[in-house]
């Protein structure tokens, strides 16, 4: 089956065969249109072999979506998008009333989570936005917090900031910068940091004062790892595509053929 993970900057695009990776790739949503040409779409094709569907999540403008349905019509028909819900796969949605307004990458990721473990957790994606979940092991979700991530906050500084030309320093280290780029990035880089350090206290509160593990997924998740490690007294555990963990148990559920 092919999984797609529609987000605001960029959309992954994931087929699983037997639980297995067979076609991975990522791109920024403004090269959709170019990228998903004739050759792209034969090797999805190839990989998907007798089980063209597609299932996803998307947060991105409708716009993206439209455009990824009509490049893969051809190859997988409709695209079978799939939404945040109430309750499912043991998980609990923690925005009560307002349920369907969190978002779908959030809610999958929680599912692909409780599908590998059943602990007290808080869950920390770093994409495009740093999310940071609070998830009881009793599967209720318990909230979160939504935070710029790194590249929205560098640009957000970068057209704010007159005379500086030059794309902002991709290195991070705790010590003082000695030019504006590098002020800009280590800023930013330890802004994060500090807002999951600032999750980590306020989580002994929120689980009652029991253990709780500490997940990190998402494309910036092994750089913030690095300086986490030197700053807190705490074991985090790295695990990749918890939203297509989510999305996998959702489309092998879903009523759609």
């Amino acid at each position: 089956m092919l999984l797609i993970d529609n987000g605001n900057t960029r959309t992954k695009f994931v087929v699983y065969d037997d639980g297995k990776v067979v076609f991975e790739e990522k791109l920024v949503n403004t090269e959709i249109a170019q990228k998903l040409d004739q050759h792209w779409c034969t090797k999805l094709s190839s990989a998907l072999g007798k089980q063209p569907r597609a299932w996803g999540c998307r947060v991105g403008a409708p716009e993206a979506a439209r455009l990824i349905e009509a490049k893969l019509a051809s190859v997988v028909g409709p695209v079978n998008w799939l939404h945040t819900q109430r309750e499912f796969g043991g998980v609990t949605n923690g925005y009560g009333s307002d349920w369907s307004k969190l978002g779908a990458d959030r809610w999958f990721a929680l599912v692909g989570y409780r599908s590998l473990r059943q602990d007290n957790a808080l869950i920390i994606d770093a994409g495009t936005a740093l999310t940071i979940d609070w998830l009881k092991q009793d599967g209720h979700h318990l909230g979160g917090w939504i935070v710029p991530g790194r590249r929205l906050m560098q640009e957000s500084l970068h057209k704010g900031t007159a005379n500086l030309s030059d794309l902002l320093s991709e290195s991070c280290h705790r010590v003082p910068a000695v030019n504006t780029q590098q002020g800009m990035s280590y800023g930013v880089h330890y802004a994060l940091v500090g807002a999951i350090a600032q999750a980590l206290t306020a989580s002994a509160d929120v689980f009652a004062q029991q253990p709780f593990s500490v997940v990190v997924t998402g494309g910036d998740g092994e750089r913030l790892l690095k300086s986490l490690q030197k700053v807190e007294n705490v074991s985090y555990q790295r695990i990749d595509d918890l939203v297509f963990k989510g999305l996998a148990i959702a489309a092998d559920n879903s009523d759609i053929g």
